[in-house]
């Protein structure tokens, strides 16, 4: 298995909702050592306390082999005992290779069967001095080197389009004077070597048949064989055909050739198949095969791509910054992202890379060189915000908003027209990229970004990314210094019907965040916000919205818990399924926003264990104390407030609750009315009751 079918069956065995799964896997142990990426991810299921049984298989008895061949050959076992003796201590007991070494002793003329004595018979002194390799795939390649050379060669072909491989396939990559295939199907099924499944493809009887027939090409030419097999099939496809696995299949041996000698134009038409491969990874969510589509793609390209190949290098580092970002793989992140922003020739071009480069630093606990970034980029769109805004530059933008919805109905709205000049929307896309920044590190400057993005809306026309603006716009209405819950209430929903007639199906993550965790409820119940945060976290899941994934979850967590919406159990089952995903994709610094909801619904559930230790190795107190002194890192720090309040007013501890909220619960005053901020001032009334009567 591949890197990423281990990591798909790790996800599937450490996903605490899985309850019921059973996987049976095999490896020789001759074959895979210590090293191999299956131990880690042995190791890794092993200490989160699931059980494992290994089972060796060994070669077969002598008598099982026995019982083989007297079957085989209808005869009693004890006139076969002296003919099975002598081919397990041939075959080692191996139960293919028994079969296999069966039939090639029928085809040298040793094992005949005679018409004379209607049974079979042997000779079995020139058994005894056939020389037979230990090796199964050895043995096997050796029987298939006395094959028809025609054969030969549908059986090289065949073993490098993999396990599995259809018939129109195979036409592709044999040419018509090499053999036909319709005779090579027939031969290679009755020889034992292919089979016909249930949906009409062939398979190799085992992998070792296909490992011999791999064997038969000279190792010194395997790269050759494999690069001009993919051009064989490139030049017999037709454009229609150019997807899914038959792409993949191309690609796949044509990468196998890129240490030969290739020519310019050769190597350029590769990575721009790469490029294609890589795509059609990602639209499906295989973001660890698009990732190593991509990076090859960027290693083909030549020194000078960024003047002769220009288009195909930018589309290239577009799209590996986004497979490797989704993917977590940071480290070739950082090293990408300075290409395009060093060499791309105007400002538009280099866009998508300050986009991908401000969700790393965001999601890299950097949010101050996020938002530095933002203004930066913002500021030569011509969407100027001063680092130093303050409320009255907030309460000037929000005041042009309200005069142009003013008078407006939902229906109105929608019917503006699209957004279709190119700089606009490349200003309402990054606006929309500095909203998780803003918000970690300047409150103002959020509220700011939502009504440029809402004005942006409204004067020029309707983008997908609209939706967002006005959930967002929505959502800020509900903060103490504006407070107008039915305009609020009246842009959510303009948001949620913008979704299906914008087709902004990918907005649904954000639409959701703000509408079901800031605006919902406030005319609603709360309960009924839950599924729809469910939803949203896996269509930002499926998308590879971590930014999304993260905030949705932290939502999910506060309305579960502070607001009763779910049993302490479920909710507690469902944030450490979702973690333990974030974890996986290596979402470090967002797992830690949602820990101090782990951390109190175990608590709250009775729960021994040191969420902190288990997860991230330290102490609560110092997780709290290194996260609270942090610069930035504003959602934290009110989840942190909020959970220690929390736990110790359901806990009874009254005076915790009033330390906490003497020491933090000042600087946390307003902002957006998510679900959180209900709950803090409901807390802060509690703890005020206690105090009043305490003193």
């Amino acid at each position: 298995a591949d890197q990423a079918t281990l990591d798909l069956i790790g996800m599937l065995m450490l996903d605490p909702n899985i309850q019921h799964f059973g996987i049976l896997g095999c490896y020789r142990d001759n074959e895979v050592d210590r090293r191999h990426p299956l131990f880690g991810l042995l190791k890794a299921v092993r200490l989160n306390g699931i059980d494992l049984t290994e089972i060796h298989v060994g070669p077969i008895e002598r008598e099982s082999v026995n019982s083989i061949v007297s079957d085989a050959l209808c005869l009693p076992p004890s006139l076969c005992r002296p003919l099975s003796t002598v081919i397990h201590q041939k075959a080692g007991g191996v139960i293919l290779f028994v079969i296999r070494f069966l039939n090639s002793l029928n085809k040298q003329g040793h094992l005949v069967y005679c018409l004379e004595s209607r049974r079979w018979t042997w000779d079995l002194e020139k058994i005894k001095s056939e020389r037979v390799s230990e090796d199964f795939v050895v043995h096997t390649t050796l029987q298939m080197n006395s094959l028809p050379k025609p054969f030969q060669t549908g059986l090289m072909i065949a073993a490098c389009l993999g396990s599995n491989f259809n018939g129109p396939i195979l036409r592709k990559a044999i040419e018509e004077n090499e053999l036909e295939v319709d005779s090579f199907i027939k031969s290679g099924k009755d020889g034992g070597y292919i089979e016909e499944s249930e949906s009409g493809s062939y398979r190799w009887t085992h992998d070792q048949i296909q490992q011999a027939a791999y064997n038969l090409i000279l190792p010194t030419q395997r790269e050759s064989f494999h690069y001009h097999l993919g051009r064989r099939l490139l030049k017999n496809s037709a454009n229609c055909d150019m997807n899914g696995d038959f792409l993949f299949m191309i690609v796949e041996n044509m990468n196998r050739g890129t240490d030969l000698k290739l020519n310019r134009d050769e190597m350029t038409q590769l990575a721009r198949l790469n490029l294609q491969a890589g795509n059609e990874a990602m639209s499906t969510s295989g973001f660890h095969s698009a990732a190593k589509y991509l990076q090859q793609g960027i290693n083909l390209l030549s020194k000078d791509s960024w003047i002769h190949e220009y288009d195909l290098t930018i589309q290239l580092y577009d799209a590996a910054l986004d497979t490797y970002y989704t993917a977590g793989q940071f480290s070739n992140f950082e090293v990408a992202v300075k290409q395009p922003l060093t060499h791309a020739i105007c400002f538009e071009d280099k866009l998508n890379s300050y986009h991908h480069l401000v969700r790393f630093l965001t999601a890299s606990g950097r949010s101050e060189e996020a938002l530095e970034t933002c203004l930066s980029v913002l500021k030569k769109l011509g969407e100027e915000i001063a680092p130093n805004a303050d409320i009255k530059s907030l309460l000037a933008e929000a005041s042009c908003v309200k005069q142009m919805i003013r008078n407006s109905s939902i229906d109105d709205m929608l019917d503006l027209p699209k957004l279709k000049d190119s700089h606009k929307i490349a200003k309402i896309s990054f606006l929309s990229t500095a909203i998780r920044c803003s918000f970690e590190m300047n409150q103002v400057i959020f509220a700011i970004i939502i009504c440029r993005m809402v004005k942006l809306s409204l004067q020029h026309g309707l983008h997908s990314i609209s939706a967002d603006a006005f959930s967002l716009y929505g959502a800020l209405l509900t903060c103490p210094t504006l407070s107008d819950f039915d305009e609020a209430y009246k842009m959510g929903r303009l948001a949620l019907m913008a979704i299906d007639r914008l087709n902004a199906f990918r907005m649904k993550p954000n639409v959701f965040l703000s509408f079901y965790g800031a605006i919902a409820h406030c005319k609603e119940p709360v309960q009924a916000s839950i599924p729809k945060l469910l939803e949203g976290y896996e269509v930002a899941f499926a998308l590879g919205d971590m930014e999304r994934v993260t905030g949705i979850l932290q939502l999910y967590a506060a309305v579960a818990v502070w607001g009763c919406g779910d049993k302490l159990t479920k909710a507690e089952e469902i944030i450490r399924i979702h973690f333990r995903r974030m974890l996986q994709h290596k979402q470090d610094i967002s797992c830690k926003n949602i820990l101090p909801h782990l951390n109190q619904v175990a608590k709250l559930t009775g729960s021994k264990e040191n969420v902190y230790v288990t997860f991230f190795n330290t102490t609560e107190d110092n997780f709290f104390e290194e996260e609270m002194n942090r610069r930035g890192a504003h959602t934290r720090k009110l989840i942190l407030h909020t959970c220690r309040m929390y736990l110790a007013v359901m806990c009874g501890d009254m005076e915790s609750a009033a330390r906490e909220y003497e020491r933090n619960g000042a600087k946390y005053q307003g902002g957006i009315r998510f679900f959180g901020t209900t709950t803090r001032v409901f807390l802060a009334g509690i703890v005020g009751f206690y105090l009043a009567r305490k003193r």
